[in-house]
């Protein structure tokens, strides 16, 4: 089942919302320069605060003591995290020991997914025409189904039951106590099996299949695992149960805090599992350069697509006629990213320089020697006499 919407864009009112876009691709633009220049400055900080935190990590053999020798101290601990709440789920009856207990709850709903295609046309205006796609299928949230433009996938709106999630409010480690925001890290999340003799107290006509219990919209009889209806919920859990953990935090009583680096970035580790501090800040860096790099993306992005609103003009212009705006457009994006890279480039260079001198200062160096030395080359090689037969 399907629609197909069909518009007509005019090349006067294409021309316009570009000319519109220009100054918003500037600010774009503009932007990715102290974008790229603040990343890179967050990544080294964020790296030297590892170092620091590293240099003074003191690693406790036990937590079964807090010891007040180090208090204040950045300290690396492998301890069971528990916790002695039952946490429960009033309404499906279920609950366990545990650190963090969720209820996923999904509805069988009408789904209206749509694909997008445009023609350019003689004259520059755009034929647009869009098809809208139905179909029936398991969702976490109700669907608005009043906005689909075909009728008759009607979706019942708000579903009766909604995704919680319950977490223990006391979770110790040994003889200390971890911070709500220590606990929210925790993860090793599992699914949580029924009991065998499990009677769902939500509904009497519940079917349990795979995990899920499912809850028929309708009591007409049919089999909401097998050959679900429009309406019909699914609902399912998930358990943290108490485990193995470690961090590197600053002990600060019987409990912990952040470790603050002279540079105020913040050092605060935690993990699954018995890991050494070597292995937690090894992972630490690995994640700040990652983050580093996916950021420089964003900010080339940033100025690529801001250049490419601004050109954007150029390519509506040569839109009277189609095969021209396409040269034309694919003119701009070249030259759009030739301007955005070397940019980019440029700004992580000086941001480099600025923030980490003496190897900025060596690379430059050593690209400029590399150029001096092929430069040299290719005057030896110029130089060089032509041999006769």
């Amino acid at each position: 089942m399907s629609v197909t919407e069909t518009t007509r864009i005019s090349w006067g009112s294409r021309l316009g919302s570009s000319f519109k876009g220009i100054l918003f691709g500037l600010v774009l633009f503009v932007a990715g320069f102290p974008f790229l220049f603040w990343n890179e400055g967050n990544a080294v900080r964020t790296r030297k605060a590892l170092d620091e935190g590293e240099g003074a990590c003191v690693s406790v053999p036990s937590n079964a003591a807090v010891d007040p020798a180090n208090e204040g101290a950045l300290v690396h601990m492998s301890g069971l995290a528990d916790t002695a709440e039952e946490l429960r789920d009033g309404e499906f009856g279920v609950g366990a020991r545990a650190i963090r207990f969720v209820r996923e709850a999904e509805m069988y709903q009408w789904q209206e997914s749509e694909r997008t295609s445009e023609k350019k046309n003689l004259g520059g205006s755009v034929t647009r025409t869009t098809v809208y796609d139905y179909s029936k299928g398991w969702a976490d949230e109700a669907i608005d189904s009043s906005s689909f433009k075909e009728a008759g996938h009607d979706n019942p709106g708000a579903m009766p039951y909604q995704g919680v999630s319950w977490e223990a409010r006391e979770v110790s480690f040994g003889a200390f106590r971890l911070q709500p925001d220590q606990i929210a890290r925790i993860g090793g999340a599992r699914p949580f099996a029924l009991p065998a003799d499990y009677a769902c107290p939500a509904a009497t006509n519940a079917v349990i299949a795979g995990g899920w219990i499912h809850l028929p919209a309708a009591s007409d009889g049919h089999d909401p695992a097998a050959a679900p209806q429009i309406g019909d919920m699914r609902v399912r859990f998930e358990v943290v149960e108490p485990h193995e953990i470690s961090l590197v935090y600053k002990q600060s009583g019987d409990t912990f805090v952040p470790y603050t680096a002279k540079n105020g970035k913040k050092v605060a580790l935690l993990a699954d599992g018995v890991r050494d501090a070597a292995d937690l800040f090894a992972s630490a860096r690995s994640a700040n350069a990652t983050l580093c790099w996916i950021l420089r993306l964003v900010g080339f992005l940033m100025m690529y697509f801001g250049l490419s609103a601004v050109l954007k003009p150029l390519s509506v212009l040569a839109d009277v006629i189609p095969i021209l705006g396409s040269i034309v457009g694919f003119v701009s994006s070249v030259g759009a990213f030739a301007v955005a890279a070397p940019c980019a480039i440029a700004t992580i260079a000086v941001a480099w320089l600025f923030y980490r001198p003496v190897l900025g200062v060596a690379l430059l160096a050593a690209a400029v020697a590399l150029f001096v030395w092929r430069a040299r080359r290719r005057k030896a090689a110029a130089a060089e006499p032509v041999a006769s037969n």
